[in-house]
């Protein structure tokens, strides 16, 4: 199995929490490719963009360039006018930071990331793009539903757009967030992936799920079935091909909208252990409606820290940079733990570890 195929993916979100985690988390430069979806929501002068450009440094000076998703932007972006204006920018501050490394290397910044429906126009603009300098280019697959015969229309087309060798597409079957493993998903997916493969070679192939409800509910401490791996294996098994690994982390795979004001949650960790997750919370009695006393937060999430810290799922402090956290956030003065996306951090990064380390079984 080639290394690409070894590596799992995963995709997060351009938010403060996933970010941190990346950028604290050694385990990921090394051995987990990591796709950034780049949203709205995102200040162009601000620290969220700035860790983005961070992480993409930090990962092309490894030799593994960030897989960048500009597919949720839209013209309201404060990051710019189109795509490919957003994936110049981006290169340019990482090619920036890097300085001579740049110039000497022959690996690129950023690899970019196309919907398998982009058009023509679209098309063009990531050849003009590819332009500075060549790459291979990974087609993201939403919850497709084509014969095979279409599929491979479509990506021979857009291999030709891009004057690139269908050996320089990465392809990323995309099905979102799935709550069970359902048998004629099962059977689409090796359809195509098969149908492909007697046809065509690829860079690689990924399929990509998340199981994160989108809603937490209640306070009882239970684990999940992490679904996305086993359709992983289900896919896997069945085709008898060579498929990556792929997940969206702690979160539900769908953006959520970003909106001012909104309410605190009641503290709450998911856990990643071997084909499941470990989900603890506690209710915050102290809260009247929206209205939260300082520092009841960060106090009913220190006892969901020592619930984690005393249960066997713990990998110890020493597992990851959010592991280290959740241990020694109990005993500090002053944790600074009261926001959800510290807790994301935390798990996002403990996660990355876990797939890191777990190439068999996630």
């Amino acid at each position: 199995m080639s290394a690409a195929q070894r590596t799992p993916l995963l995709a997060v979100k351009s938010k403060e929490g996933e970010l941190q985690a990346l950028l604290n988390t050694t385990e990921v430069n090394d051995r987990v490719q990591v796709m950034v979806e780049l949203l709205d929501s995102v200040d162009s002068g601000g620290l969220v963009i700035k860790k983005v450009v961070d992480f993409c440094v930090e990962s092309a000076s490894r030799g593994r360039p960030v897989w960048v998703d500009t597919t949720w932007l839209t013209r309201a972006s404060d990051l710019g006018a189109s795509p490919r204006a957003v994936l110049e920018r981006l290169e340019h501050e990482i090619e920036e930071s890097l300085g001579l490394f740049s110039i000497c290397s022959e690996q690129p910044c950023l690899i970019p990331v196309v919907p398998l429906n982009t058009d023509d126009e679209g098309l063009r603009a990531i050849r003009m793009f590819l332009e500075h300098r060549r790459r291979p280019v990974v087609v993201r697959c939403r919850q497709t539903s084509l014969p095979t015969t279409e599929l491979l229309r479509t990506l021979d087309r857009i291999a030709t757009a891009l004057r690139l060798g269908t050996d320089e597409l990465h392809l990323v079957f995309d099905e979102g967030y799935v709550r069970k493993l359902e048998t004629h998903r099962v059977d689409a997916l090796v359809d195509n992936i098969t149908g492909l493969a007697n046809r065509n070679e690829y860079a690689s192939v990924a399929v990509l799920a998340g199981s994160t409800p989108r809603k937490r509910g209640g306070y009882e401490t239970h684990l999940r079935r992490r679904v996305e791996v086993e359709l992983w294996k289900a896919v896997r098994e069945a085709s008898g091909e060579r498929i990556r690994y792929g997940d969206y982390g702690v979160v539900h795979p769908d953006p959520q909208k970003s909106s001012k004001g909104g309410r605190i949650p009641n503290p709450y960790i998911y856990y990643t252990v071997p084909g499941a997750t470990l989900y603890i919370a506690r209710k915050n009695p102290e809260r009247k409606g929206n209205s939260v006393p300082p520092g009841s937060t960060e106090r009913y999430f220190l006892k969901v820290a020592d619930e984690l810290v005393h249960r066997p799922e713990f990998a110890g402090a020493d597992f990851s940079w959010g592991d280290r956290n959740l241990y020694t956030c109990r005993k500090r003065p002053n944790p600074q733990v009261g926001s959800a996306s510290r807790w994301i951090a935390f798990a996002t990064s403990h996660h990355a570890a876990h797939v890191s380390r777990s190439l068999d079984t996630p």
